[in-house]
């Protein structure tokens, strides 16, 4: 007999194949019936030992499925390592008197080779039996093969048992989180057509009555916006986010991951309204922020402009009284002074967001300079020395010259700052020069790779450190402190140097001074004239013309209207749209000029505009905004623009221009 931890070992083995009392299978059966057709014997067996008993998995010429361990043949046969042959079982000793040799089924000859699992464990046999003894067998060795057989069907179904079990894991672990996932799961056809949809899906969308019944774009929020299932190459998977209709009626917002495999489409996707209003909110709380530090930082800046022009205002009043003009007109100069200064803020406001109006024109940069550097020295003050040095044949560039004379005076007082903060004042250098910018250099600038005209403005001030450096341009930053500064200058020369198609550098190091390039693309037009202060002379024109003046602003449509009967006009004034086009019609001779505000209630400037066009299609219309974005409406540029703030010497220019054209 066996020890007893290997007898434990090899019955625990047997046990864990799951093979006793089972069904018959097709392979153990075509096992014992090659076995009997080997061995020329009626009966042949695949038999198990278990504890009390042998049990047999196949058997052909025997009736019986089990008898008593102590009875079995296989018993000694796995005992041992080889097959065991029993020619006569009536003359060996071991089995003479065992009750199968003396009854049924009256055995003589027995041949049994184990069946050995993969660690050894002997854990039954195939076995021939003869109720007629036998003089020799040949065909152990065949015998041996056969068990081996066995025992490979054995591990093979055992190797099937084991995949099944994970098989069965894996399909309960996907129906759990087909079940229990908060992303939303679906199958759909190349149409959209939902084949299959877990909880999570039709928690959104609603119960899925039906495959098929159901296409995933009649939940879209913009049917544009649906992806092109067809397009997805078998086998690809693709990101995709859209907005959706929920059964509720809310809108959500999904982002997919969708793969495509033969004709369908496998899709996880994860419901990020939430997150995407908390990134809403987290913007809008930034634009407070933001708005928080605009308002602290222009607050000081417009507060003295506002002093200055109320002040003025008042001693003009009061020196009006009094007779003394000399002093009512230097009071109002002033006043005037202070209402540009303010109006230049706001034009830096509108740069920072590259959303003011540009005039560019071709421009000489070297008779520019040459122009503005009675201001620079102005601003640089008399203990810094301005120095401007410019190359031979410094091309031209086409570009909004009041833009550009405030984007150099903006560099020019953080210069005299810095160096002020270095301990007084040297030299201030303006340079000019030509440049060619590579592809590769562009790129970095994420600007178009040509000829630029370099314009720099460098100090030997305190310089920067990297961290300054890098936030240079953002808007509201600033070093000078609270009170001091809008952080709105680099910002500014960034944005109007953007928007006119070039890119600015800043070269920098603490305790040794600042360069800032302005990037100018070149142009190939002619500059129209050498300096800043040059205007186009304008022709007179026939101040009989009628001219229709509309504003809801009363304050503004009396300045406009006396402006122009100032100037000679004959002007109609209208309160808004719709009593304009009344005024309108019952003029006897329409108006050959109508000056409107876009901003208006009942009936806007473009509204207005349309009108007046069926009714009188030559009479001009001259559009003011105050409003930023007016010239990117769609329905801008048919009628000219007035940009305000404006004076009354700009609104007469484009006035006679319009009529002089029109005659």
């Amino acid at each position: 007999m066996p020890g007893a931890e290997t007898e434990t070992a090899r019955l625990a083995a047997l046990r864990d194949l799951d093979l006793l009392d089972t069904d018959p299978e097709a392979g153990f059966d075509d096992l014992v019936a090659l076995a009997r057709e080997l061995a020329g014997t009626p009966i042949a067996l695949v038999s198990l030992i278990d504890a009390e008993r042998q049990w047999f998995k196949a058997r052909v010429g025997l009736d019986v499925t089990e008898t008593p361990r102590s009875m079995a043949f296989c018993d000694h046969a796995i005992r041992g390592q080889d097959v065991l042959v029993t020619l006569d079982a009536a003359r060996d000793s071991r089995f003479a008197d065992n009750p199968l040799v003396t009854g049924e089924p009256f055995i003589r000859f027995y041949a049994g080779a184990p069946i050995r699992t993969p660690e050894g464990h002997a854990i039954g046999t195939v076995c021939v039996i003869d109720g007629a003894p036998r003089e020799r067998f040949d065909h152990a060795p065949a015998l041996a093969a056969l068990a081996r057989q066995a025992a490979a069907l054995i591990e093979l179904r055992r190797m099937a048992r084991i995949d099944a079990a994970l098989r069965a894991d894996a399909m309960r672990d996907r129906e759990r989180l087909w079940t229990l996932t908060h992303d939303l799961i679906l199958v759909c056809d190349l149409d959209g057509l939902v084949m299959a949809a877990n909880p999570a899906w039709q928690s959104v969308f609603g119960a899925l009555e039906a495959p098929g019944t159901v296409v995933m774009r009649s939940f879209l929020v913009d049917t544009s916006a649906r992806p092109r299932l067809r397009e997805i190459a078998d086998g690809a998977a693709i990101p995709f986010s859209t907005d959706y209709y929920g059964a509720d009626g809310a809108v959500r917002t999904i982002s997919w991951t969708l793969r495509r495999e033969g004709g369908l489409i496998y899709a996880i996707g994860r419901d990020d309204t939430a997150l995407r209003a908390a990134q809403t909110e987290l913007m809008q709380a930034q634009k407070m922020e933001s708005l928080g530090q605009l308002t602290g930082g222009i607050a000081h800046d417009f507060n003295n402009l506002l002093t200055v022009i109320v002040g003025n205002l008042d001693i003009a009043t009061r020196r009006l009284r009094t007779g003394d003009t000399a002093r009512v007109e230097r009071a109002l100069a002033e006043a005037g002074e202070g209402a540009n200064r303010a109006a230049t803020l706001t034009q830096r406001l509108l740069a920072f967001a590259r959303r003011q109006r540009l005039a560019p024109r071709a421009v000489d940069p070297v008779g520019l300079l040459a122009d503005i550097r009675p201001l620079v020295e102005r601003a640089a003050s008399e203990a810094i020395e301005v120095e401007i040095v410019s190359e031979r044949g410094v091309w031209p560039v086409e570009i909004d010259v009041n833009q550009l004379e405030n984007a150099i005076l903006n560099l020019a007082v953080n210069a005299r700052d810095a160096m002020q903060a270095a301990g007084g004042g040297t030299t201030l250098l303006i340079s000019l020069g030509n440049a060619r910018v590579d592809a590769v250099e562009a790129a970095r600038y994420d600007a178009a790779p040509g000829d630029y005209v370099r314009l720099t403005v460098a100090d030997t001030g305190t310089g920067m450190s990297e961290e300054v450096r890098s936030r240079a341009f953002e808007p509201f930053f600033t070093t000078k402190g609270v009170g001091r500064g809008t952080g709105l200058g680099l910002s500014q020369v960034h944005g109007f140097v953007r928007q006119s198609g070039g890119f600015v550098t800043i070269d920098t190091r603490p305790g040794e001074g600042t360069g800032v390039h302005l990037w100018l693309p070149r142009t190939l037009s002619r500059p129209e004239g050498g300096g800043l202060f040059r205007t186009p002379a304008i022709e007179a024109v026939a101040r009989a013309a009628c001219v229709m003046v509309v504003e809801d602003n009363d304050a503004l449509r009396e300045l406009v209207v006396e402006t122009l009967r100032d100037a000679g006009y004959r002007v109609i004034e209208a309160h808004d749209g719709r009593s304009a086009l009344t005024l309108f019609a019952r003029q006897a001779q329409p108006p050959e000029l109508v000056v409107s505000d876009i901003m208006m209630p009942r009936l806007d400037g473009f509204a207005l505009s349309e009108e007046l066009a069926l009714r009188s299609p030559q009479t001009r219309v001259l559009l003011m905004s105050g409003y930023a974005g007016a010239d990117a409406s769609a329905r801008a540029g048919r009628e000219p623009l007035l940009f305000k703030p404006f004076t009354p010497d700009a609104l007469l220019e484009r006035v006679h221009a319009l009529l002089a054209a029109t005659a």
